[in-house]
């Protein structure tokens, strides 16, 4: 029988660190402070100040937080974490080696499920998108202001990946899409005083109805609310002191 969730479908392959695989030459765990999560990618580096496990989890899988299932007592927790390859390493190299990490120094063992829940999936609109499409080569950007973002030369991921954290909610990306554009989404003019009083520190309620207003009439995509599968990583086992430096 399905659950309340709506489980779908076990992945056939296993998502489940193991100690053993790409690691750092160097590499420290210290316990954090509070504070905003800050993570910082060299070459061959990476360091991550005020992260906590499921930020760390979540990097290091390229996924969404909100992918991220495990005990609640990930969040209690502040980390200073920092990483460095015996030479030159691309992110994806990085992202393996701090899978290693996890799993040396916090026991980490997770897998992959999917599950059917509420979910913003992102389409075009009849109309077309209105964002510019981006062919010459430089450094992608993207940057968020009080209420807006902008993007230049960067992907749809890092938008919808910036919206779903805020809005803590799932965005799935249909729209076929690839490359890079550059993009400026602006909320401001749909948020009135009312809302920001009702949303306290987090998002107004009625926050992905305004993102999808303004995704339509800007960016010519379409938001709409509905069941969706979503990829999940679920935390089989952690613990919560890491193995010394």
């Amino acid at each position: 029988m399905r659950s309340a969730v709506g489980i779908l479908v076990l992945t056939i392959l296993s998502a489940t660190a193991q100690a053993g695989g790409p690691a750092f030459e160097i590499a420290s765990v210290k316990a954090g402070q509070p504070g905003p999560e800050r993570i910082e990618v060299g070459p061959g580096s990476v360091t991550m100040r005020n992260v906590r496990l499921p930020g760390c989890i979540r990097w290091a899988y390229n996924v969404r937080e909100d992918q991220v299932s495990g005990p609640p007592w990930m969040t209690d927790a502040w980390f200073e974490i920092t990483g460095k390859a015996a030479g030159p390493a691309t992110a994806e190299e990085l992202r393996a080696m701090m899978q290693t990490l996890l799993a040396e120094r916090f026991k980490l063992t997770l897998h992959r499920q999917t599950k059917e829940m509420s979910a913003l999936v992102m389409t075009v609109s009849k109309g077309g998108h209105k964002m510019k499409s981006v062919e010459t080569e430089g450094s992608p950007s993207f940057k968020t202001g009080k209420m807006n973002l902008t993007g230049t030369g960067a992907t749809l991921s890092e938008m919808t990946d910036f919206l779903a954290k805020q809005l803590r909610f799932p965005i799935i990306d249909q729209t076929g899409l690839k490359g890079r554009f550059d993009y400026f989404l602006d909320i401001g003019s749909y948020v009135t005083e009312e809302m920001r009083k009702e949303g306290g520190n987090g998002p107004p309620p009625d926050a992905p109805t305004i993102v999808a207003q303004a995704m339509m009439s800007q960016l010519g995509l379409k938001l709409d609310s509905k069941k969706a599968p979503v990829e999940m990583l679920i935390v089989d086992t952690l613990e919560k002191t890491p193995t010394e430096n």
